[in-house]
């Protein structure tokens, strides 16, 4: 679907894990989509992380993360410091990420 076409209850995403929402402009659910495509699609491709398909990637799965990545800050704490799904390891040399490559503006 095209950003323009999404509903205001679709753009909504969680803010932060204290319930706060927002909603995305077209704008940047096109951009997101764009930068998701680029950096991120190659290994995590319709809804999954090929090197985990139990990992999937709506805001349920990516709950269940330590920490949670179902928000818009957990996801850039994630893209900061990313980690395996545990929480215990380290994945910034073999993960995009603002650590380790230009891929992401500061």
């Amino acid at each position: 679907a095209n950003a323009i076409e999404l509903d205001e209850a679709t753009r909504t995403v969680a803010l932060d894990s204290s319930g706060k929402t927002t909603v995305l402009t077209a704008e940047q659910v096109k951009r997101g989509k764009r930068l998701f495509g680029a950096s991120c699609g190659s290994c995590h491709t319709g809804g999954i992380t090929k090197t985990n398909p139990n990992i999937g990637l709506d805001p349920e799965g990516l709950s269940l993360a330590t920490p949670n990545r179902n928000s818009v800050a957990g996801l850039v704490d994630y893209l900061k410091n990313p980690t395996t799904f545990d929480g215990l390891e380290s994945i910034a040399e073999t993960h995009p990420s603002i650590a380790s490559a230009d891929i992401f503006p500061k």
